[in-house]
């Protein structure tokens, strides 16, 4: 039944290229709505529903009623409007850990000006992993992952291939020992490129890693922060590495990650760059850093920021109907297969189902963690020993998070990152204006490609019947 007035984070209204999109919050539905619905909706967020619908008949006539049979009869369905699972859910943080990232190297061969991680050091020292703590590493996920078949583990830095023999090594025997508990560990790898050999190549395309490849776009862009070690630019030798793994590549898993900053918020431009040279799978993340920094996204960004989204959102729908294929990975939400609402209520999991590791064995909450002394957790070999950051992070769902529990983006982001929040507030539970509106922004654009999609008919199976079953024409 239609309550009105409806609660701050039930629906989200807005508007995209001419569209009037209506997204139900708790049952993640999604409907291009007409003029008339979206005045009914609009009014009743502050009027009863008697008032929204005079209002709306005074200026629509009988396409009110029209529009408001429509909403009442999905309402009705559970589609819009619909019962909160978070609001008597009981929060139980899972149990088991699932993925670590393996800091290999404290190490890099490049000097991005914007790498949080001080030039792959984290603030510590320099170091590789040794194979003994790479080896434990893989031990401690299979011990701690209870009845969980499917595990991951992330290799980073720094830059991890400047320990590709441990990298081979814990690859080989993580199959070896998952193979005989009957589990499976799929791996992942991202690199700068520099040391992207065709040896390396090989053992990444024969062991079916996903490898997550670091370019920035055009080299105007990339090389004004990918910086080699002798302050050259890096772009020239990175897309050649890029090109010639890619070719050997076929269709197994990659992205090309770039980052974004207030110097080069013409991501649009890098994207298109990208998918020129024939890649289908794109990723611009923005830069997190202290707003001191002459590089860091300051609100003032945001409105470029956000035409920007729009038109690669409209770019990629372009480019799609002409018969290319392509993925943006903040455009890519899956809203018919969510998991479970715990699942929905915790996000990434860090410091709980999830934790990095570093070169010694230390054990943190996430990657972008390490280095901050409070947040060590334990090592490989203790297991952990802070409880209390633990029950912090076993504890930290949105619904401790300030401003998320009336977010109509809640369940789709799950309340952010939790190193981000940390760093820019000071406080796990704060999340940051900035990351909060680009987050928002990105979840509008993703969803108005999906409709676009889904009427002409892409997506998967259960995308185009979830499609069908909700096509209306309010």
């Amino acid at each position: 039944m239609l309550e009105f007035p409806w609660r701050e984070g039930q629906l989200h209204l807005f508007q995209l290229d001419g569209h009037l999109l209506l997204f139900d919050v708790a049952s993640s539905s999604l409907f291009q709505i007409d003029e008339a619905a979206w005045a009914i909706l609009k009014e009743g967020k502050t009027s009863p529903l008697d008032v929204a619908l005079a209002r709306a008949r005074e200026k629509f006539g009988p396409k009110a009623e029209e529009a408001f049979y429509e909403l009442k009869l999905l309402s009705l369905k559970g589609l819009i409007l619909a019962p909160d699972p978070a609001l008597n859910a009981q929060y139980a943080p899972f149990p088991y850990l699932k993925a670590l990232c393996l800091n290999l190297a404290h190490e890099c061969n490049m000097r991005c000006s914007y790498c949080f991680a001080g030039q792959g050091t984290y603030g510590g020292e320099r170091g590789l992993m040794p194979p003994e703590v790479a080896r434990k590493a893989v031990d401690f996920l299979l011990e701690r992952s209870g009845p969980l078949k499917r595990l991951e583990i992330d290799f980073f830095g720094g830059e991890p291939l400047l320990d590709f023999s441990v990298l081979k090594e814990a690859v080989l025997y993580g199959k070896e020992r998952a193979e005989k508990m009957g589990k499976e560990i799929r791996f992942t790898v991202t690199t700068n490129c520099l040391l992207l050999s065709e040896q390396v190549g090989e053992f990444l395309n024969k062991t079916n890693m996903r490898v997550v490849l670091s370019i920035d776009g055009r080299k105007e862009d990339h090389d004004k922060n990918r910086l080699l070690i002798n302050g050259k630019g890096s772009h020239d030798l990175i897309l050649s590495r890029i090109r010639k793994f890619l070719s050997s590549r076929g269709e197994k898993l990659y992205y090309l990650r770039g980052t974004y900053t207030a110097e080069t918020l013409n991501f649009l431009d890098n994207a298109l760059y990208l998918f020129d040279l024939g890649y289908s799978e794109v990723s611009m993340e923005p830069v997190v850093a202290l707003p001191n920094e002459p590089y860091a996204i300051r609100a003032e960004h945001l409105p470029e920021i956000f035409r920007q989204y729009e038109l690669l959102a409209k770019e990629i729908d372009r480019r799609e109907r002409e018969g290319r294929e392509l993925h943006f990975f903040h455009f890519e939400v899956d809203t018919t297969g969510l998991t479970c609402v715990s699942k929905r209520l915790s996000g990434c999991g860090a410091g709980v189902e999830y934790l990095a590791v570093t070169p010694s064995g230390s054990l943190y909450p996430c990657h972008q963690f390490v280095g901050r002394s409070d947040f060590k957790m334990g090592t490989v070999w203790e297991g952990i020993t802070n409880q209390e950051k633990l029950e912090e992070f076993r504890h930290l769902s949105f619904l401790e998070k300030e401003n998320c529990r009336t977010c109509w983006a809640r369940y789709l982001c799950s309340g952010g990152c939790h190193a981000n929040h940390h760093l820019l507030s000071g406080n796990l539970k704060k999340p940051d204006f900035i990351g909060c509106e680009i987050t928002k922004k990105r979840m509008e654009c993703a969803l108005y490609l999906k409709l676009l999609r889904r009427e002409r008919g892409k997506g998967s199976a259960k995308e185009r019947t979830e499609g069908l079953e909700k096509e209306s024409n309010i």
